[in-house]
């Protein structure tokens, strides 16, 4: 497992992210994240996750938003999409 020391604040509500198990990627050309965690806002208060509900809809017609996410390891960040509350929560890493 990669080594991820400390836990970052979400830049878009300061609360903790939680490390996140990255399902391990295989494709031939290379993409993935290099690491197999990564630090995930999982406040359902967060504004990036309230807003992209409706961003989701309006820009794409798909039910679902989005939580924002950090690679500690390259400094790489963005944004996750999830189809409902509970998804992606089975892979937090507990401390």
């Amino acid at each position: 497992m990669s080594d991820v020391t400390g836990h970052a604040a979400c830049p878009h509500c300061q609360e903790p992210m939680k490390k996140w198990s990255v399902a391990p990627q295989t494709y031939e050309d290379g993409l993935g994240f290099g690491t197999d965690v990564l630090l995930v806002c999982f406040n359902d208060n967060c504004p990036l996750y309230v807003k992209g509900w409706n961003s989701m809809f309006e820009n794409y017609g798909r039910v679902g938003s989005v939580r924002y996410f950090l690679n500690a390891r390259d400094g790489d960040c963005g944004a996750l999409p999830v189809g409902h509350a509970m998804a992606m929560r089975g892979d937090i890493i507990e401390e």
